[in-house]
């Protein structure tokens, strides 16, 4: 098990950006971990502006076994 870091945004008129950890296996695809990561920010914030949405994985970090 590990952790991913995602950066999502929101591109309007002020930019809106929100940085994510996301636990994620090491097979995880990048489509999975970025909707995970959506998914987290859409519970936490009370709404999210209109926009077109991006996405990108900054980092994933993995245990060492």
């Amino acid at each position: 098990m590990g952790k991913a870091i995602v950066k999502c945004k929101v591109a309007n008129y002020a930019e809106d950006e929100y940085v994510v950890e996301i636990e994620c296996d090491d097979d995880d695809v990048d489509e999975i971990i970025i909707s995970r990561a959506w998914k987290k920010v859409k519970d936490e914030e009370d709404a999210i502006p209109y926009g077109q949405k991006y996405a990108e994985i900054l980092k994933r970090v993995f245990d060492k076994k």
